[in-house]
């Protein structure tokens, strides 16, 4: 880029990143102390980038002076796409990613961004009987308000019962604090908790869960905030009878002492390692403290990625031998037992051979291709075996018809019959007319390809370009007898 390296760029980047769009900032409103709202539209437009649900979120690409950062942040919108994204973001202690966009992130940046994703959003069934118990702490608030807002916009008789568990620092912190107090002062949907440190009250499973009271087992919980909040709560609601399936949770959190991640050099300490990617046969070395998703961006591939934290599971790879450290806290057990890992977080011990490296380099060939669903299914011989068979038969099909159409003797002529005058065939007007032996007939040039109206024909010349279709010698019968008629062969589907 041609910046200095003192002023960010207000321009988009010199090479797109993968799988995103770009957006622009269109309005900046700070709503506390170190926290920041911006919208987020279409360039050129008024309203969403793309559709989504409340609760989704998106990957940013920021394009600072040195390097391209990558960071997630939640939609905190109702869904509704004829609007501006709405992201919220709080200000980091040594968080690059979330100063640069409190310093620089404008009225009029442009920036890429992913399409909205992720499953922490209200069900599809959204039903009056259902209850909703939301947990969130700091800034994980910002999927939650979008959930609220959802809420409130529906029919009073057509709103689930909600309770909100939000743990701040203080008062002056809470995020959307005006808003919430607005969103329902009689409590007749809405119950708020709010648990302030600075007060000497901290938000803990135990206290949420007592709170909750019966409606714990039967409730849909949403849970964005610290890692151990979110696993201390599923172990303690899982051992009163909640389903898995009405435990929903969403943590986005940089590793220690990273606070971004990027595209970038590495310049950590560690043995680093190799890898072998069998959809290529390529071997690629690992720098130290390297990820997967790194060292595989360094070498060319394109793997999809989203939040680059180890969060969301989009940039999950299968491995087929060796270890990698970690594997990923946002697999679900099936997957870990099936061998993936997320390469966002993931770094090899040693070396490892991954199934895909996403989409390779330019140049560069998938020797197994098989490799490129990475799934490794038992059923893939037999599905591909159908299809090869399925094909011979259709092949052999359009062979035979052909041949039927073109290339044989019809039974009539060996058959003796009286003598009768030649068959004039008549074109539509614009037509050339042609008579030809015992039966000439005038076919229209298909496809309309250049040619200069309709020729006598009984072939059609392949290709349909140029000058038309040319007349094909046929073998006459004797002057004495006359052809009778031979049945047309109608196709059931085009072409025959």
């Amino acid at each position: 880029m041609n910046a200095r390296p003192d002023v960010p760029t207000m321009g988009l980047p010199l090479v797109s990143p993968a799988n995103m769009l770009p957006v622009q900032v269109v309005k900046r409103v700070e709503m506390a102390s170190g926290v920041v709202s911006v919208f987020i539209v279409l360039p050129g437009t008024r309203q969403a980038p793309a559709p989504y649900l409340a609760g989704q979120f998106i990957t940013l690409a920021l394009p600072t002076p040195r390097e391209t950062l990558y960071r997630s942040y939640s939609l905190c919108g109702d869904g509704d796409a004829s609007r501006p994204w709405e992201l919220t973001i709080k200000r980091m202690e040594q968080g690059a990613v979330s100063t640069y966009f409190y310093q620089h992130v404008v009225e009029g940046t442009l920036l890429y961004s992913s399409l909205p994703r992720g499953n922490f959003a209200l069900p599809a069934d959204l039903r009056p009987d259902m209850v909703f118990v939301m947990c969130a702490a700091g800034s994980g608030i910002t999927p939650i308000m979008g959930m609220l807002r959802a809420v409130a916009l529906l029919p009073p008789a057509a709103r689930p019962l909600v309770q909100l568990h939000y743990a701040s620092r203080s008062e002056r912190d809470i995020i959307f604090r005006d808003e919430l107090a607005a969103m329902d002062p009689q409590g007749t949907w809405l119950q708020q908790w709010h648990y302030l440190s600075t007060d000497g009250a901290r938000m803990t499973s135990e206290r949420i869960i007592a709170r909750a009271g019966s409606i714990a087992p039967k409730a849909h919980w949403y849970v964005c905030g610290p890692d151990s909040l979110k696993h201390d709560l599923n172990k303690r609601l899982t051992a009163v009878g909640l389903r898995q399936s009405q435990f929903h949770a969403e943590v986005f959190a940089a590793a220690p002492g990273r606070p971004a991640y990027r595209v970038a050099e590495n310049e950590a300490e560690g043995d680093g390692g190799s890898m072998l990617i069998a959809e290529t046969g390529a071997a690629l070395d690992v720098r130290p403290e390297e990820t997967v998703l790194v060292a595989l961006e360094r070498h060319g591939y394109h793997p999809a990625f989203s939040c680059r934290a180890g969060a969301c599971g989009e940039c999950k790879l299968k491995l087929l031998a060796g270890q990698v450290n970690p594997v990923g806290e946002a697999l679900s057990q099936a997957e870990r037992t099936e061998g993936y890992i997320l390469s966002c977080i993931a770094r090899p011990m040693g070396e490892i051979t991954l199934a895909s490296g996403g989409r390779p380099p330019a140049g560069v060939q998938r020797v197994a291709p098989e490799f490129a669903a990475a799934a490794g299914s038992a059923k893939r011989p037999a599905a591909v075996t159908g299809v090869r068979l399925l094909s011979l038969i259709g092949a052999s099909a359009l062979l035979l018809g052909s041949w039927n159409l073109t290339n044989h003797r019809p039974l009539s002529w060996d058959q003796p019959a009286q003598a009768a005058p030649a068959a004039t065939a008549t074109a539509p007007a614009g037509s050339s007319t042609a008579t030809r032996g015992p039966k000439a007939t005038a076919t229209r040039k298909p496809g309309g390809g250049g040619g200069g109206g309709t020729q006598p024909t009984a072939t059609p010349n392949p290709g349909g370009g140029g000058g038309g279709t040319q007349p094909t010698a046929t073998p006459k019968p004797a002057p004495t007898a006359t052809p009778k008629p031979v049945p047309t062969a109608t196709c059931a589907k085009s072409p025959c």
